[in-house]
Order: C-alpha cells, then structure tokens, then sequence
C-alpha cells in the first residue's frame, strides 16, 4: 500500500478510499496529457496528482506577411484525440501531493508540424505588447499582477526587485520634463542589475551584453532578477524611445539566458520530494500547516512558469513587430483555471483545487478549453496567453459559445 510523507513522518498508515466507478464520457480531461487521468482532490487532507507520460515537442517558427505577423502554432494534433472522463478517479498506486511539480511537468513543449498553424496579427500583438504594460503598472499599484504573485514578495522583497519597484513609479509618473532623466535610471539600473549578477559586455560598441554563466544563483534570486530585467526591458523595448530601445535589445540574450537557466533550476529543485523542495519557500511567510506549504510551493512554481511565458515572449513579440517574423520560444504547462492565482489563502486555494478543474496544462494543449470551458473560467493570464496562440476566429467562436467546466 503506497503511503504519503506526512502520514510516514507520523507513522501511521495511509487510508485510501474505495475508487467509484464512473460512467463512461466522451469529455476530455483538462489536466495535460502528463497528468492525464483525474483532477486535484482532497485524501486524507493532501492534494492528489496522477502522473502519466508526455510527448516531446519540437520547434515553432513565427512567420509574418506584408499584413499579418504569423505567430504560427498548431491548434490541435493526434494527442487531443483520445477521449477521456474528467471524473475519472486517482489510481492509489501513483498518488501524490505535489501534483503541480511532478518532473513531466516541467518539460518545455514545442511544434514541427505547423500545417494547422493560425496567425495571430498585427492587432492581437500590440494588444498584448498594451496588456503586459498594464500589468506591469498594476504591480506598482497593487503589489501583484496575473505573473507575480501578492504573496511572493510580502514576506522578502529583495533589493532588485525594490530598486526596480521605485523605477517603474517613477516611470509610471514621468513628465514631458523630466521623461529622459527617468529613461537614463531606467537605462543605469538595467545596467547595474546586469553587473551584479555577472553579466559582461560581449560587443562594447554594440552595447551587447552577454550572461557571464559562472555565478551560482539559488532559485528565489534566480527569479527576482529576472522580474527586474523584465520590468527594464518592458519599458526600454516598447516606449518608443531610440536610445531606450537599443540599450533594451543589448539586454536581450541575457534576459533569454535568465529565464532558460530560471526554468531548468526549478525543474531540478521542485520536482524532487516534498521534504526537499519546501526548503525553496523560505522566501515566503511562515507556513503554519502542511496545506499552506503546498499552496507556497503552487505560488513559486506557477510564479516561475508564468514569468517564463512572458519573460520568453519579450524578444519574439519585438522581433515579430520590427521584422514580421520571430522564433517561437514554446510553452510550459501553467494553471488557466479562474480563482486559483488570486485565493486569499490555503484553504481556499485547496478548496477550489478540490472542487473545480483546474486546468493545469501545457500551452498548445489548450485549445481543448475550446469545447470544456467557458471564457469566465479561465483567468486573465490564460485569456492572454490563448489569445497569442490561437487564431482569432476560433477564440472569437468560443467567446460566443455557451457551457463551461
């Protein structure tokens, strides 16, 4: 009989219900293909997970027309045909807690096959250049936005992260008369923050800088610099200032250095056992129970994922604009159901994970939301992202569609 490390660390032996059968359903299941097979649910007060296997994936191209900037990606391929119960129940033998940090979620999907491709345009693109500016300024009026979590920081905000926090104000706030004084801290801070963490010069006169690699960073820090840089090139790439905009593209290889390293650090960290990987949200308030230390550990994983999305999308969204064409970077798995990124604490998060879908799912697998949800159940986040991978017309279809999970 499996057992789950709380109930070994207390000796005592695990109680599994009797699974139900369930009537058979043509629904597909919106936990991705690696966890395909059940849904979060409460046993014996831990939070469940099915593991099963995943396709690799291969890369995208983003190609673009005189009139249409191609950000090409398959819709569906022969992995969403097989249908499966959403209420299928979690098999005993491969239960685990921690089913947002299973290994096989960690892996970075990507497409060959761009024969079912849709172009996302011009419009979709600036809209979304538009979005990322105003969850940028939404951080500095609220402290949280749809990639950075209201916890992550609230117990330690380090002193990149503020610096870049007192920046973006003052840029929020800039005048016509004092814009290119704020522009040059925006352009001395990137810099710094690049020189801090071992970044070089890699062609002087280009203002290229290069990622020095040798620096042994733990996890946390790993991902408040890349939010800093973030904040800088958000700003540099997409003002509309010359001089802003070279120094930004000088920072580019970095930035794209910072979210692979980012993102290949936590796939080794979290995806090892529970007692292992807890020791990561040490950056986060004190867990007071064993369900706030798996909600910590949801904020800091989905936190990674979500900032990896974005962070990757910065140099493809700008190359698509200036050039109408771009490589596409691929996609994670990150969680697209509505509640969860916003649930005030443990307990409510936990009690969504047990009563709602919580759509946990590689990115090109999401156009199944398409026939198993509304638009009102995926979150804004995942609203962004369907909108930069899917072709207009089959998410205006579905914005025009009723059902839902």
């Amino acid at each position: 009989m499996p057992s789950c490390a709380r109930c070994a660390d207390k000796g005592r032996s695990c109680l599994y219900p009797p699974s139900r059968s369930k009537a058979a359903s043509s629904s597909r299941p919106l936990l991705s293909d690696a966890l395909r097979g059940s849904l979060p649910r409460v046993e014996d007060g831990l939070l469940a997970e099915v593991a099963g296997n995943t396709s690799s994936r291969t890369a995208d191209l983003i190609l673009a027309d005189d009139l249409v900037l191609d950000l090409d990606f398959p819709l569906m391929d022969s992995d969403f045909a097989a249908p499966s119960s959403l209420d299928q129940t979690f098999s005993a033998s491969t239960t685990r807690a921690d089913w947002f940090l299973a290994p096989e979620t960690w892996t970075i999907s990507h497409r060959v096959d761009t024969s079912a491709a849709m172009p996302v345009g011009k419009t979709t693109i600036k809209k979304y250049v538009a979005l990322l500016q105003t969850w940028s300024e939404r951080w500095v009026t609220t402290g949280s936005n749809p990639f950075i979590h209201a916890y992550l920081y609230s117990a330690n905000s380090p002193a990149c992260v503020q610096v870049a926090y007192a920046t973006l104000a003052s840029y929020i706030h800039r005048t016509p008369a004092n814009t290119d004084t704020i522009l040059q801290i925006v352009e001395d801070r990137s810099n710094d923050l690049l020189r801090e963490n071992g970044a070089i010069l890699d062609r002087i006169g280009a203002e290229e800088w290069a990622d020095g690699g040798e620096q042994e960073v733990d996890l946390f820090a790993q991902l408040t610099r890349l939010h800093a840089l973030m904040v800088y090139q958000i700003i540099g790439l997409f003002d509309g200032d010359i001089r802003s905009r070279h120094v930004a593209e000088g920072h580019m290889a970095v930035q794209d250095s910072w979210a692979g390293k980012l993102f290949q650090s936590a796939a080794k960290a979290l995806s090892k056992p529970h007692a292992v990987a807890t020791h990561h949200v040490d950056c986060l308030p004190t867990p007071s129970s064993y369900s706030q230390e798996q909600w910590y550990l949801w904020i800091l994983s989905e936190s990674i994922r979500r900032t990896w999305l974005i962070a990757g999308s910065l140099s493809p969204v700008f190359y698509a604009l200036q050039q109408r064409w771009s490589a596409c970077p691929g996609g994670v798995m990150y969680t697209n159901r509505s509640g969860l990124w916003n649930a005030a604490s443990a307990t409510e998060w936990e009690k969504q994970c047990l009563a709602r879908n919580v759509a946990f799912l590689q990115r090109f697998e999401c156009a199944r939301l398409f026939d198993e949800a509304e638009p009102a159940d995926i979150d804004e986040f995942g609203t962004a992202i369907l909108d930069m991978t899917f072709n207009g017309e089959l998410l205006h279809k579905w914005r025009n569609k009723s059902g839902g999970l």
